[in-house]
């Protein structure tokens, strides 16, 4: 199934070159969590990030569905 992963701010850096205005395609097998998703890039899976699913927050454990969205950003990077 196709899901979206967006990183925003600094976490944009990590993003493979095929990245679009933050977000990458990722075709992940059916019951794929938050976390599984997220951990496959380098960012701290920790209070000092803030990871949401379709915009809302989520436990990492969540299951994925076709066409959702992860975001991850840091939660120190203001705005």
């Amino acid at each position: 199934m196709m899901i979206r992963v967006k990183m925003l701010a600094n976490y944009r850096e990590i993003l493979p070159p095929e990245a679009i205005n933050g977000v990458v395609e990722l075709n992940v097998p059916m019951g794929t969590t938050v976390y599984d998703a997220i951990s496959k890039f380098d960012i701290p899976l920790d209070d000092t990030s803030v990871i949401v699913l379709n915009g809302l927050t989520v436990e990492l454990d969540t299951p994925l569905q076709e066409g959702d969205m992860v975001t991850a950003f840091s939660a120190i990077a203001g705005g």
